[in-house]
């Protein structure tokens, strides 16, 4: 599978009356994504299918970057203030499909910082030719939902009880996803370059 992109990087974005500079993760980004990890609530971790607050799953993840892995970060002064990867797996019957996660910090939601991560990771997977991207996350995260249906992605299905968190409670998976030949590329595209300036 090729792993060129649409666009390059570094891309800087202006948000919060700051300079954002987004770019492909490499494993120097260890010790900073440790550190942002640290500062989401327990809760986001359920947006990811392992727990990436382990060191093991972090140490896992570096490593996979251009292989299994892409991802990209975005740094304010200095510091993650976002996420993102598309997790792929070749050897596996569905090797035309990205599993999406997107992570922002607290401090930054709001702003649009999220949006513009997903819509920069639609461009991943179009350089990657792959042909769906897939999201989960907890029901009861609304907000995030309704971020990324209003982006394209729909609903597929409902996982009953399938989390269970640090206190052991169970939470229900939504799992959404998005058919790559039906983004709306003239919208998404025609919004970015306003927002990315190099």
């Amino acid at each position: 599978m090729k792993k060129s992109t649409v666009r390059t990087y570094p891309h800087t974005l202006a948000l919060n009356d700051a300079k954002v500079e987004v770019r492909l993760m490499t494993a120097d980004d260890g010790p900073a994504l440790s550190i942002f990890i640290n500062t989401l609530p327990s809760h986001d971790l359920l947006f990811v299918r392992r727990n990436i607050s382990h060191s093991k799953v972090q140490a896992a993840w570096l490593s996979a970057l251009g292989e299994r892995v892409t991802s990209l970060v975005a740094y304010a002064d200095g510091q993650i203030v976002g996420c993102t990867a598309i997790v792929t797996d070749t050897l596996s019957w569905s090797p035309h499909v990205g599993d999406l996660r997107v992570l922002v910090k607290p401090a930054w939601r709001g702003c649009g910082l999220g949006r513009l991560l997903t819509q920069e990771c639609f461009n991943l997977a179009l350089g990657l030719r792959l042909e769906k991207l897939t999201v989960q996350m907890t029901v009861d995260q609304s907000a995030a939902i309704a971020i990324f249906e209003e982006l394209g992605f729909r609903a597929e299905s409902v996982l009953r009880n399938h989390l269970k968190d640090y206190d052991g409670k169970r939470h229900d998976l939504a799992l959404l996803s998005l058919e790559v030949a039906e983004l709306p590329m003239r919208s998404y595209a025609r919004g970015m370059s306003t927002a990315l300036h190099e």
